[in-house]
């Protein structure tokens, strides 16, 4: 997969947004939008790289004056539709993607963003409630976990009364390299944890599922939490990989919270080179994760199979060593160069 900016501006302010440190680097480019020339090469760019899916994003990618026209190129095409937005969409582009069948269209709608840099207001969550009940079945409701206490109950309810997808996508807010904003400390993951599955409970008994996004870590949940989600069908993952986030001025992201860390140029290359290339900048992080006891941890040793933990976030890992000690830069330090660097601890001493 990979996920197409087409916007560099976004009308709200999370304060987990992963996105903040691209947003930042991006808000003096000349053109805040994708051009459709450059749309279209995106495009092909996605079919040397035999990926069926158009996965916009931005900033707010349903602010781009020409979204309408840039989905119907991507339709023209062949590729089915994900969204990624805050959704409190206005009301072209929501018709466009009502226009859409849910096989052809699915739109992931943050349901914590906000203008506020708190919780939404009754304001917003109104209007975002009022534009997935018209999305109807191709409303994807996803939950930003920035600190260790959250509420998903009403989740439960929207989606049954608007009949959207019975799923709930669960991110953990990650730290970004080069900027601040709010996210969870690892030592908090355990107590996520357990809320999850206790949660996990409520939503199976409702036939919603849930889906894990990226840096989770097996250890924070126990044997009889984890048994549990998983009795309940939740899609439980220890993801973190290349995800390819591809800026307006054609650079290759690993993922936004690595912006001006771990990127590379696209130019006519495609998906599987690219994700080798970054692959190969972090490779000496992968030994290790983001706690000291991810390095010898018989679920991270595993490596890639299904079931093995990743050790989680890579920008959590790489936050673990001092900024000040590390200057990362081509080529990627060696093996021995990351052990033996000063680190900060991301759990209590045990």
């Amino acid at each position: 997969m990979a996920n197409l900016a087409i916007s560099n501006v976004c009308n709200l302010n999370c304060p987990y947004c992963f996105a903040a440190a691209y947003m930042s680097r991006e808000n003096g480019a000349a053109r805040p939008f994708i051009t459709i020339d450059a749309f279209q090469q995106r495009l092909d760019f996605l079919e040397r790289s035999h990926i069926s899916q158009v996965r916009l994003i931005g900033g707010e990618p349903t602010l781009h004056p020409q979204f309408t026209t840039l989905v119907e190129l991507a339709r023209q095409r062949g590729f089915t539709i994900l969204v990624f937005t805050h959704g409190l969409v206005r009301a072209r582009p929501l018709a466009c993607l009502t226009a859409l069948s849910p096989d052809d269209c699915l739109v992931l709608v943050n349901m914590n963003a906000t203008r506020s840099g708190c919780e939404p207001d009754a304001a917003e969550t109104a209007q975002r409630e009022a534009v997935i009940r018209q999305l109807g079945p191709r409303a994807l409701l996803g939950f930003n976990i920035y600190r260790p206490q959250f509420d998903l109950q009403p989740l439960l309810a929207l989606i049954q009364k608007a009949n959207c997808r019975p799923a709930i996508r669960l991110g953990l807010a990650q730290p970004i390299l080069n900027g601040d904003n709010a996210c969870l400390h690892p030592k908090q993951y355990p107590a996520v944890g357990r809320q999850l599955a206790q949660f996990a409970r409520h939503a199976a008994a409702v036939g919603v599922r849930l889906e894990f996004d990226c840096g989770f870590v097996r250890c924070m949940f126990g044997d009889e939490e984890l048994a549990l989600l998983q009795e309940r069908g939740a899609d439980v993952a220890w993801r973190c990989n290349p995800i390819l986030d591809i800026s307006l001025d054609g650079r290759a992201i690993h993922c936004f919270p690595l912006t001006g860390r771990v990127e590379t140029a696209v130019a006519a290359q495609d998906a599987p080179t690219l994700r080798q290339q970054l692959t190969t900048q972090t490779q000496a992080y992968r030994l290790v994760g983001i706690y000291r006891e991810c390095s010898f941890c018989p679920y991270k040793q595993q490596g890639a199979p299904q079931g093995a933990c990743t050790g989680g976030c890579l920008a959590q890992t790489m936050r673990r060593f001092r900024h000040q000690d590390l200057q990362f830069v081509l080529p990627a330090p060696t093996v021995g160069q990351v052990r033996n660097l000063p680190y900060e601890e991301n759990r209590d001493d045990r």
